[in-house]
């Protein structure tokens, strides 16, 4: 039987976990380390509950992405769909999902389910906030299938994509770093790659653009200077493309070169290095603290 080990690895989405609480970060990458050995369940178990849990935004985020992703497989197999039936795919894939985390459907997997925050912790979701996310869907499926600037995105040929929703790795300073291109193609020579949003737009949305770029170089040797960069946001309703700049691309190598630094410094192997516990030092915030998913354990968290 293959054994794990606790292994290191970089994402954007970790590095932005970090820059925020590195409690958070401890309780998301270590603290559940080997729950699945744990006979009763116990303390790791209860972490991992809690790092598996999702919000109503970003469930609906979700859910768009996995429908668009549906979309392109069909296209690949020869079959269309609509504005109509995107967004009654996002609407299914919700309402599955809803129903898994309001019942007890989550509990026979529960690192495989869908758990909502808001279910998780009793707190009421007022039909105002599911009419809005049903109305984020279908905003994205509409600008999706119907927007002008997602036409050469739709039109590409499935034999020039690249990657689909491909959760791939590459090495940087001996360490796995994740990237998933939501969706990435060639158009003569150009390498499109795009990324799906449906919140608003935020500065590191760029940032981790540029990693997914230097996947790219890393992956399939593009040459940066080729590479367009698209933050599609779907809910907003508008594209912001913008193509490698090379002086940004190694600002955002150094960056992630200083994150992952700072976390090999951190980094320990819970089934035989000792905790040092100040290694992970709370940042407890009112406004961090009041949507952080592990706020029902952690004994740091701000009142």
């Amino acid at each position: 039987m293959k054994q794990f080990q606790c292994e290191l690895s970089w994402s954007a989405s970790r590095a932005k976990e970090w820059e925020r609480c590195q409690r958070e970060y401890w309780y998301g990458r270590y603290a559940s380390w080997g729950w699945w050995t744990e006979q009763p369940r116990g303390d790791k178990y209860e972490v991992m509950v809690h790092k598996c849990l999702t919000s109503l935004p970003a469930h609906a985020g979700d859910c768009a992405h996995r429908a668009i992703q549906r979309w392109f497989e069909l296209k690949r197999d020869g079959t269309t769909m609509s504005t109509k039936e995107l967004f009654e795919e996002c609407v299914e894939l919700f309402r599955d999902g809803w129903r898994e985390s309001a019942g007890d459907g989550w509990k026979a997997k529960p690192n495989k389910s869908v758990h909502l925050d808001e279910h998780h912790y009793g707190r009421e979701i007022p039909k105002e906030r599911t009419d809005m996310a049903r109305q984020l869907l279908e905003r994205c499926a509409k600008y999706f299938c119907e927007s002008p600037d997602l036409a050469v995105a739709r039109d590409a040929h499935p034999d020039s994509w690249r990657s689909l929703e491909t959760m791939d790795t590459y090495q940087f300073l001996g360490t796995k770093i994740y990237a998933v291109p939501d969706f990435a193609f060639t158009d003569g020579d150009t390498l499109h790659i795009y990324d799906w949003k449906t919140g608003k737009p935020r500065e590191d949305d760029i940032f981790q653009l540029h990693t997914y770029a230097l996947y790219a170089c890393e992956k399939w040797s593009t040459d940066p200077e080729q590479i367009m960069l698209h933050a599609a946001y779907l809910g907003e309703e508008k594209v912001q493309s913008i193509a490698v700049d090379l002086n940004q691309l190694s600002e955002a190598q150094d960056r992630m070169s200083f994150s992952l630094r700072e976390m090999m410094d951190a980094h320990y192997d819970p089934d035989v290095d000792d905790l040092m516990m100040e290694n992970w030092v709370a940042s407890p915030e009112p406004r961090k603290c009041g949507w952080c998913r592990f706020r029902g354990i952690c004994p740091e968290v701000a009142k």
